[in-house]
């Protein structure tokens, strides 16, 4: 939803450069740190967690190991609730502090747990309970990361300052796969012992840099002026399913195609080329890295090109190659061929999912109202992940297993990018108007 200034609003095109600078890197340093433990995550479910945590390499035990994947995004949405609510609430800043403190202490600890062979079923337990932690914590990190570059950010460039945070899902995944890459050079036995184990705990780090720089950021100039006028509203989860339905349903259709693309190669895929076509895992890793990478760059340029020509005939272009290579993409992982394998990725990371991914930050939380926005957008994503992203692995891995081939994993690509053409097109485009308090 389009929305329009109003006498005595505090414009967003008033924030000084220098706390928009600071606002910037807050923000992206948590998106790097949530796309860094979730992709950590579902690397090590594709390569490590079977037979450490479920007590074999089976196919069995892969889609055991893929649902406590599809368990931390189960848990987004109590996370996109309870942190929506507090986030129009209390300020998007406080909120930013508890999500990045949450998910790294959680990812850290899975780095001490105790495995199937030393706890039994304790090790599975525990491991779900840390998932479940990591999906409550991430459930309002998109959110508040976003807002707070749009609403700092002047009309007519809220795609490219929308996607500056987006753009840490690269770095994340680029630092994740690397982290987990060089590790996995260990000879087999050190690395199922204690050198999976690494990444996890590096993930401290990212949370004591994240904390320092967060501090000091300022609330948004849209929440400071709805705190000054008395005009946040009680309870605004309710507020928006009551108002504004729709727009919640929009949105979780607008992110339904990027959940399925991302997480069918980032964790499926990754378990389908090691397991079923024999490339070695390393060359995946390093593939996905690359891939990752040019997100840093793909990422704003696409969320700055949906500034120019609008969201939906971006969007719209981005689903028009996905539903082509999609079937190609899993071609090219067949042929073994390493330059080809790097190609797949490449082209299906940084310029099919981007071109959706970028300017998705901008255009969600353009559907809502600021009374109500950060409910909206994390209500709306987080049930569109629990549904689209979390069960994307398993079901990928169930369908290959019952029909042996690769075409009904493609043709479900093809429906989450249908979704998403249903819900952009069901609004209108947002890029050009102003983003201020009301609707």
């Amino acid at each position: 939803m389009t929305t329009t200034a109003h006498p005595g609003s505090t414009h967003v095109n008033s924030t000084p450069r220098a706390t928009t600078r600071r606002t910037m890197a807050a923000a992206t340093v948590g998106t790097v740190m949530e796309w860094y433990d979730f992709n950590l995550y579902g690397l090590a479910s594709a390569l490590v967690f079977g037979p450490l945590f479920f007590g074999s390499s089976s196919t069995g035990a892969t889609l055991a190991s893929f649902a406590t994947f599809g368990v931390g995004f189960a848990a987004r949405p109590i996370g996109g609730i309870l942190f929506g609510h507090l986030g129009d609430r209390i300020g998007r800043k406080y909120v930013l502090l508890i999500t990045m403190l949450g998910m790294g202490v959680a990812t850290t600890l899975v780095g001490v747990l105790p495995t199937h062979a030393t706890a039994g079923v304790w090790a599975p337990i525990l491991l779900i309970v840390l998932r479940i932690c990591q999906g409550v914590a991430v459930g309002g990190e998109f959110a508040g990361a976003t807002l707070l570059t749009v609403e700092n950010s002047p009309n007519g460039k809220r795609g490219l300052f929308g996607s500056i945070p987006a753009m840490g899902t690269g770095a994340g995944s680029v630092l994740a796969t690397a982290v987990f890459a060089l590790v996995a050079l260990l000879p087999d036995h050190a690395f199922l012992t204690w050198g999976w184990r690494i990444p996890f705990l590096l993930s401290f780090v990212l949370v004591l840099f994240g904390m320092w720089l967060r501090r000091g950021i300022k609330e948004t100039p849209v929440f400071a002026g709805l705190e000054e006028r008395a005009e946040t509203v009680r309870f605004p989860f309710l507020t928006v399913i009551k108002e504004q339905p729709a727009a919640v349903l929009r949105v979780l259709g607008i992110t339904a195609s990027g959940f399925v693309w991302a997480y069918l190669i980032q964790a499926f895929g990754l378990s389908y080329a090691t397991k079923n076509l024999g490339i070695p895992k390393s060359t995946m890793l390093w593939a996905a890295a690359l891939a990752g990478a040019l997100e840093i760059l793909t990422i704003p340029f696409w969320g700055w090109l949906s500034d120019r020509i609008g969201r939906r005939t971006m969007v719209s272009i981005g689903l028009a190659c996905t539903v082509v290579y999609a079937y190609p993409f899993f071609w090219l992982l067949g042929t073994g061929s390493t330059p080809l394998v790097f190609l797949a990725l490449v082209l299906a990371i940084p310029i099919c999912k981007d071109m959706v991914f970028g300017p998705q930050a901008a255009l969600v939380a353009e559907q809502f109202d600021a009374r109500v926005r950060f409910s909206g957008v994390s209500v709306g994503r987080e049930f569109g992940g629990a549904i689209f992203g979390g069960t994307t692995p398993f079901i990928g891995a169930a369908l290959v297993a019952g029909t042996d081939s690769i075409a009904p994993v493609a043709l479900y690509v093809v429906a989450g990018c249908l979704i998403t053409a249903v819900a952009v097109f069901s609004g209108r485009e947002t890029a050009r108007g102003d983003i201020a308090e009301h609707a």
